[in-house]
């Protein structure tokens, strides 16, 4: 490892994945600095929901959190049990498990936000923030998030009197090769729609969301639009320096994009990589590569689905008492089918910005 003559490892980028490497180091009796181009940790978030998958890992969210050094019992969020798939033509569908879903939370630079809350642990553990300024080129890791497209997010966020509830939206109405959601939290609500754009894209989904959701006697108050973009880069080289982690480094769920443990799992990799902790890193490096490669020929499935199939996927769901062991078992194909992806990868859609 070639630490600068002041012995701080620089971290380019105050994301979930940067301020895991960051408080992971720390611990270790690292010096760390974060670099952030915004003025506050969180603050290119919009307060929108956003879920921690439990599914894609064998380890339960608590011990991935405490193995890189924060406390999950610090960091607000709900667990999810049941939601509801809705398509245009079907009635909607119940699926419910014994095991949460995923783990819920907002994304921003509140108090009550995941973000925040893991920039006060970072803060707490010793960990140097500079805001406002631009990375040194000499950073160990870059934690920037993505410079493609391939997927683009349009939200809103509102307040509602609505009791806390969960849905997801299949279908080329509401999402062209991807998916829509509503969640309401505590009276304060997200719906998005998160599509693939192609030559013919026509815009309107999120106008299609919220008019179905309102023939559902579901309103939207004092809504707040945004707008993010998502990337399906397939970097999966070895983790040479700088360290590229997070969506920098392609780490994320291509299915549904429930990435946030998978990039927060990066961040850790660096950590132990620069901490000469090569054999634990490796470990760890081959069980995300191995999960990212499985979620991205997932993916290539799911696009090749037409509505009629999206229904009678979320159908088997909802029959399945659980539900949640379907999901897992799509990340644990033979090692043949994680090699497919070679034979897709010059064929998938990949824009630059």
């Amino acid at each position: 490892m070639n630490i600068p003559v002041d012995n701080k490892i620089r971290i380019a980028g105050g994301g979930i994945a940067g301020l895991s490497t960051a408080i992971y180091l720390q611990s270790k009796n690292h010096s760390t600095v974060v670099y952030e181009k915004e003025l506050k940790i969180g603050e290119s978030r919009h307060g929108d929901f956003e879920g921690i998958e439990n599914w894609i890992f064998n380890n339960h969210i608590y011990s991935s959190f405490k193995n890189i050094g924060f406390d999950f019992n610090k960091i607000e969020s709900t667990p999810v049990n049941s939601f509801y798939v809705h398509t245009a033509h079907q009635k909607p569908l119940r699926v419910k498990s014994k095991i949460p879903f995923f783990f819920l939370v907002s994304r921003g630079c509140k108090s009550s936000d995941l973000d925040h809350q893991l920039f006060l642990q970072c803060k707490k553990a010793g960990v140097e923030f500079r805001f406002g300024s631009k990375a040194p080129s000499n950073c160990d890791v870059i934690a920037t998030g993505t410079r493609k497209a391939s997927a683009y997010i349009q939200g809103i966020n509102f307040n509602t009197d609505l009791k806390n509830q969960v849905h997801l939206l299949l279908g080329k109405k509401f999402a062209p090769k991807g998916y829509a959601y509503l969640i309401i939290q505590n009276g304060h609500g997200t719906i998005a729609s998160a599509f693939k754009k192609t030559k013919n894209t026509q815009e309107g989904f999120l106008e299609n969301c919220t008019e179905y959701f309102k023939s559902k006697n579901i309103n939207f108050f004092e809504a707040k639009k945004f707008s993010s973009r998502g990337s399906f880069m397939l970097p999966f080289g070895q983790m040479n320096l700088p360290i590229l982690v997070g969506e920098a480094g392609g780490f994320q769920d291509y299915l549904f994009g429930f990435g946030m443990r998978m990039s927060m799992l990066s961040g850790l990799v660096a950590a132990m990589r620069l901490n000469n902790e090569h054999l634990k890193a490796k470990k760890l490096f081959k069980i995300i590569n191995r999960k990212r490669k499985l979620s991205f020929v997932n993916r290539i499935l799911y696009e090749k689905l037409n509505d009629k199939q999206m229904f009678f996927l979320a159908e088997k769901f909802s029959n399945s008492s659980e539900p949640l062991s379907i999901l897992s078992e799509s990340y644990k194909w033979s090692l043949k089918t994680v090699f497919r992806w070679l034979n897709y990868k010059n064929r998938y859609e990949v824009r630059h910005t």
